[in-house]
């Protein structure tokens, strides 16, 4: 009788965007260096299109993030005009 084959874990156990794009580099590391079975390949493919998603998820959040701080910098320093102020600029 022969054993199973040990299947990957194919859920990304990170929750930072360091972690998860270090994890999905080694997930590209092993896939390149080759001589995995077709299930091995498989699993790692998946975990590393998960993580890619994961890092893609972080960074548009980030960058979300980044532009509403600079929207409501920027209008606490008045250098958006508020639309009262461009009709009486108009007059």
């Amino acid at each position: 009788m022969s054993k199973p084959t040990q299947k990957q874990n194919t859920e990304p156990a990170t929750t930072s965007f360091e972690n998860a794009f270090s994890e999905l580099e080694d997930v590209v590391r092993k896939l390149e260096n080759g001589g995995l079975s077709l299930d091995e390949s498989t699993s790692l493919f998946e975990l590393g299109m998960k993580l890619a998603s994961k890092c893609n998820e972080i960074l548009t959040s980030s960058e979300l993030k980044i532009t509403r701080l600079q929207k409501n910098f920027a209008e606490q320093m008045n250098l958006v005009p508020d639309d009262k102020d461009v009709d009486e600029e108009d007059s």
